[in-house]
């Protein structure tokens, strides 16, 4: 009697023999020979017993187990088209299965190499990157070196409204398009052809949508195996809808550009009103301080004339030279007290025009002019103790900020009643900053407000009184004019104000 399993050890095709499992919803290997032990990538002499859907999980073009149950339940024979090799990467096998009469399945296979496995995968390959192609969201076709057509896929035929028959059947892109966009689209054919980089260009492309859409398209040449030209890929998509986004963002920029142009524009319109309003505010006071300064030197300069009409109509004997050379002496050092004071007014009304140098101690002694006796009064002591530094800036707006500052103190020492009042001020120079400090006596800010008063129109007084405007605008000059800050905060006994100036530190 004939030994079958040596007979099949000998020929050269793989012989396997499946058990059916559950009722052949799955089948157990129960013998291989030694070429469907080689197919497998199993060891010579190995003993193997797996199941069917471990070994063979995926079959090319159907599914393995599927085939297998079919032959079980049928009994027809049924090609193995194409199986991947167990543990290879590039071999295949193919061949027939069987059902013997008590159920088991036999299979016969024989080794594929890669060249004859991509024949027989060609027409699926070719199916599967066609499908690839027509469900790609964007449109894509290939032309030859003169321009016709010869591959355009569904989305770009759907969109356009034009057949692919009708595409591949045309010289040119002439009938297809409009006349301007045909040449368009050839002048980027030849752009294309001349450069080994792909080519970018936007077209304007008439839809099946009945509107002209603004299309991104791309053409890279293709080379044969010579390096010659023998046509192009294109890909095209549709930026109608992210271009009209982008128009109309730059659009919206555009007016919200002038929008900020206009509010900038308003908003210094404001802040001059308001140093204006602010600047009016402080010369009714100023105006009142110029006659309280000249009451006393005109007084005594009325005095003086009366005493020498006096002596003059009494006529007494003596020295009349004497007499009114002191007389003129006296009357001229008055008059030049009052010509000094006010030009002192005057230089701190001028408008400044620009930046200017000046020294803090010649900036506090014309400021001691404007304020001593009428802001502080007799009952208030003004100190200062300011470093002698050179400042860059804006000379009177600085003495419109310390005066503003002033005479909040003052105003505060008066509320409150203070016996002694006293407003001090020093400068000094810390790292590349000049420091002013100024603080008062006038019992400090009400821990509720005093965050808010650099706000525009903020104030304690009654309306009649204040316009809320002197801090607000002292702010405004030190950030906008020098470049600094200023805070303030509760002392000891009152309010200490402190302001930073960028300077050099130089010495007058």
């Amino acid at each position: 009697m004939f030994n079958f399993e040596e007979l099949f050890g000998l020929i050269d095709v793989g012989i396997t023999v499946y058990e059916p499992l559950e009722k052949g919803d799955d089948f157990k290997v129960v013998y291989l020979n030694e070429k469907a032990k080689g197919l497998c990538n199993f060891a010579e002499g190995e003993s193997v017993s797996e199941a069917l859907s471990t070994l063979f999980p995926v079959n090319a073009t159907r599914s393995l187990l599927d085939l297998f149950k079919e032959v079980y339940r049928t009994g027809e024979p049924q090609e193995i088209t194409l199986v991947p090799c167990v543990g290879y990467a590039r071999q295949w096998q193919e061949g027939y299965l069987y059902r013997l009469s008590g159920g088991q399945i036999v299979s016969r296979c024989t080794g594929v190499q890669e060249a004859r496995a991509r024949e027989i995968m060609a027409p699926h390959e070719r199916l599967t990157f066609r499908t690839i192609l027509d469900t790609a969201p964007i449109g894509i076709w290939s032309q030859d070196a003169s321009g016709r057509l010869q591959f355009v896929n569904k989305a770009f035929c759907d969109a356009i409204g034009i057949r692919e028959e009708t595409f591949l059947s045309v010289p040119h892109y002439e009938p297809l398009y409009p006349p301007e966009t045909a040449q368009s689209c050839m002048r980027s054919d030849e752009a294309a052809l001349q450069q080994s980089e792909p080519h970018l260009s936007y077209e304007k492309i008439p839809f099946v949508d009945g509107k002209v859409h603004e299309v991104l398209i791309v053409k890279t040449r293709v080379e044969d195996e010579e390096h010659g030209v023998s046509g192009l890929v294109g890909l095209s998509l549709d930026m109608t809808e992210q271009l009209e986004a982008e128009r109309k963002l730059e659009s919206i920029n555009r007016e919200l550009e002038e929008r900020i142009s206009k509010e900038i524009e308003a908003s210094r319109q404001k802040d001059n009103m308001l140093y204006q309003q602010n600047k009016f505010a402080a010369m009714g006071e100023m105006i009142s301080n110029i006659a309280h300064q000249w009451r006393q030197p005109l007084n005594t300069l009325g005095l003086l004339l009366t005493d020498m009409t006096v002596k003059m109509m009494m006529e007494k004997s003596g020295d009349r030279a004497h007499d009114f050379e002191a007389f003129q002496a006296h009357c001229s050092e008055i008059i030049q007290y009052l010509s000094d004071t006010i030009d002192d007014f005057r230089f701190y009304y001028q408008e400044d025009d620009g930046h200017n140098t000046f020294c803090m101690r010649d900036m506090d002694r014309s400021l001691q002019i404007l304020v001593k006796s009428s802001i502080m009064g007799n009952h208030i002591r003004y100190e200062t103790d300011l470093k002698n530094v050179l400042i860059s800036g804006y000379l009177n707006n600085l003495k419109q900020a310390l005066i503003n500052i002033y005479s909040n103190a003052a105003n505060a020492i008066k509320k409150n009643r203070v016996e002694e009042g006293a407003i001090k001020c020093r400068g000094f120079i810390e790292g590349s900053d000049y420091v002013i400090e100024i603080c008062d006596n006038g019992g400090g800010i009400d821990e509720a407000i005093i965050d808010k008063v650099f706000d525009p129109y903020f104030t304690t007084k009654h309306k009649s009184q204040g316009t809320g405007l002197g801090l607000y605008m002292t702010k405004q000059i030190i950030e906008q004019k020098f470049n600094g800050s200023i805070s303030v905060k509760n002392d000891k006994s009152g309010a200490l104000f402190t302001i930073r100036i960028p300077c050099s530190g130089e010495a007058c």
